[in-house]
């Protein structure tokens, strides 16, 4: 009988045991599923968190892209009296608005039409901003945007702010043809003895071969509008054709550009050292 009892006994104890473990089992799992849970939780949080800290980021980036773009070259903030500083450059771009000046193809059957006046905005703030890294330059564009604006004004625009160097980036096209190629530079045509825009138009034009692989069509002097009409030493500068397809094509292209840009700008620097006012 007694051995019995203790059989019952041990049988009960085993019982209980397995319920208990059963308890326990269940009660690590809903844990282990809990952790889970929390973790995938604090992953998808962390990671929506590290999202919107990029996208903040690059937000923040591109804001202050823009400011630095613009500060310099906001003309409606400019002042109608000369600006204070040790030398003082206008850049133009060429054309704008309605004014679309010279039109290129991208490619045969290509229907987009390239601008002259789209590339010479995108050239121009490159080399402004070459120019504006340097302390005691003031650089000034003719326009920032895509508007109309008549070779009068920007003539006036330079020489209401005495301005020490004019420059017009421009582009070049062949009337019935798509082979020309090559970058000039022309100066004012019957210029008096004392003008150094030829001096400017040379030391940018030999500047340039040292940045870009390019045919060289040299310095000309030429009756050009807004160069007779400017007081200081003025050029146009023709970056090249965009009637031809391969230099259209490196035109287009932004590291051309930067390296083009950085050619023209050496260049103005280098006529404003062998000339500064001191």
């Amino acid at each position: 009988m007694s051995k019995r009892r203790n059989i019952r006994k041990q049988s009960v104890r085993k019982t209980k045991t397995r319920r208990i473990n059963k308890k326990k089992l269940i009660f690590v799992i809903c844990i282990f599923i809990a952790l889970i849970f929390g973790i995938s939780k604090v992953a998808a949080s962390t990671s929506k968190l590290i999202g919107n800290i990029k996208e903040a980021k690059s937000q923040e980036i591109q804001k202050q892209k823009e400011i630095e773009e613009n500060k310099q070259f906001d003309l409606e903030s400019e002042s109608s009296t000369p600006l204070e500083a040790k030398h003082t450059v206008v850049i133009d771009p060429g054309h704008g608005g309605d004014d679309t000046g010279n039109v290129g193809i991208k490619s045969p059957g290509d229907n987009e039409a390239v601008y002259e006046k789209d590339l010479a905005l995108d050239i121009s703030k490159k080399v402004a901003a070459v120019l504006s890294n340097q302390n005691d330059i003031q650089v000034i564009l003719t326009r920032t945007d895509d508007k109309t604006l008549n070779t009068s004004d920007r003539a006036i625009l330079a020489n209401s702010q005495n301005a020490d160097a004019f420059i017009s980036i421009q582009m070049n096209a062949e009337t019935g043809g798509n082979t020309a190629n090559g970058v000039e530079t022309y100066y004012r045509q019957d210029a008096d003895p004392s003008d150094k825009s030829k001096q400017l138009a040379e030391t940018i034009q030999n500047t340039m071969k040292a940045y870009v692989t390019m045919k060289d069509r040299g310095v000309k002097q030429q009756h050009i509008q807004v160069l007779q009409q400017t007081y200081m030493p003025s050029v146009v500068v023709e970056c090249g054709f965009i009637s031809n397809k391969e230099e259209r094509d490196k035109l287009l292209d932004n590291t051309y550009q930067n390296r083009l840009s950085e050619g023209i700008a050496q260049g103005i620097l280098s006529f404003l050292d062998k000339n500064s006012k001191k």
